[in-house]
């Protein structure tokens, strides 16, 4: 008896993107001296359920949306040094989405609380999960222009990757009296993965990517910022494994954990691929207005397919910077501080953590010598 596994890959970790365009640490002019730096971003934000139970049950606080429903997570962090605009140091990437139909996260949530439909249903399967992380060396560029306009440029170079992809597609039909039928295909690949018999090959992988931003002084009050994380990029790996499924049946019986029995009914074939692919560009605007000791700044971010509105409001007080910030796509809320070289902000959707369905940390340290 085997449990139901095209969707164990959606309870995997997967990896997180902050709001580029409000960030509480400001873009300052480069510094003339040696400076070292340390800038660690964590965000997670679901559109089904809390952060907490991506990889649990599915139970607590299950709200999806109509449509499309999407998961998205990012983590970054980075050391270094910088000089008169140059700017060289390493960094730790691990990002990951979901894109998933509504049937497809009733379904699998469902099947997480053994549950069965309160009547017969059909659920059209349509789910991409795509999850990498890396750690390489990143150089970038920073110059001022005429009129205050900076632009920035960097490059990073990643190796040993991790990759973990995963498509489903197809329906599963729950026609009453605990009878199912399925008609469903899954695509995944896993550099972790092996398999029965797998050929002896190393592994090998790499990547690359470029990314600009820019700051434009529309006058003494208003400004305008523009940036494009990951412009261009490329992720390759070579003898990838990967198992592709397939199941066409009618089944009406589950095993002595309420796990639908399918066993006699899977097919799959096992192979070592090479496989490249692009981050995804992550695009920022934003329009900011200072007066006095207030700052206030509109902007969105354009990451997975999925566009962030947010506002945030800054007050510079001789006790440090103090901001408050709300995103309106995830409802997330976030507030931060900033004092001489030091910087950090918290967002989430709920006092809770453990209902919050969005959560998010930024913090650095600049240190001059």
């Amino acid at each position: 008896m085997q449990r139901f596994l095209f969707f164990t890959a959606l309870s995997s970790s997967i990896a997180s993107p902050e709001v580029m365009a409000l960030q509480l640490s400001p873009w300052q002019a480069p510094a003339a001296g040696w400076q070292a730096y340390a800038d660690i971003s964590a965000w997670a934000a679901y559109d089904a359920i809390p952060v907490d139970e991506f990889g649990g049950k599915w139970g607590e606080g299950y709200a999806p949306r109509n449509g499309r429903n999407v998961f998205l997570q990012r983590n970054r962090a980075s050391i270094g040094v910088e000089k008169e605009g140059w700017r060289l140091g390493v960094e730790v990437r691990q990002e990951g989405s979901l894109d998933a139909s509504r049937d497809t996260v009733d379904f699998y949530h469902l099947y997480q609380q053994r549950q069965r439909p309160d009547a017969a249903r059909r659920f059209d399967l349509d789910a991409r999960f795509q999850s990498w992380s890396a750690s390489g060396l990143r150089v970038g560029r920073t110059v001022v222009l005429a009129h205050g306009v900076q632009v920035s440029l960097s490059g990073a170079l990643y190796g040993t990757l991790r990759n973990r992809d995963t498509a489903v597609v197809g329906s599963a039909s729950y026609q009453g009296a605990g009878a199912y039928g399925f008609n469903a295909q899954s695509l995944e690949s896993d550099t972790r993965y092996r398999y029965p018999f797998m050929p002896a090959a190393s592994q090998a992988s790499s990547g690359a990517s470029l990314s600009v931003a820019l700051q434009l002084p529309l006058d003494a009050r208003w400004t305008a910022n523009l940036a494009v994380d990951d412009l261009w990029s490329r992720l390759r790996w070579s003898n990838l494994p990967t198992v592709q499924k397939n199941i066409n049946s009618d089944v009406t019986s589950t095993d002595q954990n309420g796990y639908v029995n399918y066993q006699p009914l899977l097919t799959g074939q096992n192979s070592l691929i090479s496989k490249s692919g692009t981050i995804g560009a992550t695009r920022s605007a934003s329009l900011s207005y200072r007066q006095d000791q207030w700052l206030v700044k509109l902007g969105a971010d354009h990451l997975a397919a999925t566009t962030i509105p947010a506002v945030a409001v800054t007050y510079q007080s001789t006790l440090g910077a103090f901001t408050g910030s709300y995103e309106s796509r995830f409802k997330t809320v976030g507030l931060g501080y900033g004092a001489g070289p030091f910087y950090v902000q918290l967002r989430g959707n709920a006092w809770s953590v453990s209902r919050a369905t969005a959560l998010g940390l930024n913090a650095g340290v600049r240190y001059g010598f």
